[in-house]
């Protein structure tokens, strides 16, 4: 038996812990975060047991979701040389050297649906990364994750974001 899908949606997006004192709330009041379970992501990623990654995630600027990025969400084939994709990246470049939430994505069938929007999708392994390769053993976010997502749903819910982009 599969075990159960997590839910997958959009909401505004709002930095973790509110906005600082005479800050705003987010940079972009168009900006979307992804909402796992009911919690935006960049939320439990802040509040990840034991990671010492407060200043990537607590800043003025929060780490941006990119169309670039997720597009390539869409596609099952890893976007950097480690086999891993990009979650979030700068909110001023692309730039890896800036840091970017990454993750491994993997398309999981076991759950006896086939064609291209069957199956299901993995998240697992999130790590700060800032470089060519990740060392989640000393970057990563632990307790988030694995989050395995219903395909169809996935698909519709990363179109919606990259049509908002």
């Amino acid at each position: 038996m599969p075990a159960a899908y997590t839910t997958l949606d959009l909401a505004p997006a709002a930095l973790p812990g509110g906005p600082p004192p005479g800050g705003f709330a987010h940079p972009r009041s168009d900006a979307l975060d992804l909402v796992v379970d009911g919690r935006p992501l960049l939320h439990r990623l802040d509040e990840a047991e034991g990671a010492d990654l407060v200043s990537p995630l607590a800043a003025d600027l929060p780490p941006t979701l990119r169309a670039a990025h997720v597009r390539r969400l869409l596609d099952p084939t890893p976007s950097l040389a480690d086999g891993r994709q990009v979650i979030y990246s700068c909110p001023d470049c692309e730039d890896l050297g800036c840091g970017a939430v990454t993750a491994v994505v993997e398309r999981d069938d076991e759950d006896g649906s086939d064609g291209e929007d069957g199956g299901s999708i993995v998240w697992r392994d999130f790590a700060w990364q800032t470089g060519p390769t990740a060392d989640p053993a000393r970057d990563g976010y632990p307790g988030v994750g694995p989050y395995r997502f219903h395909g169809p749903t996935y698909r519709a819910v990363l179109l919606r974001l990259g049509a908002g982009s």
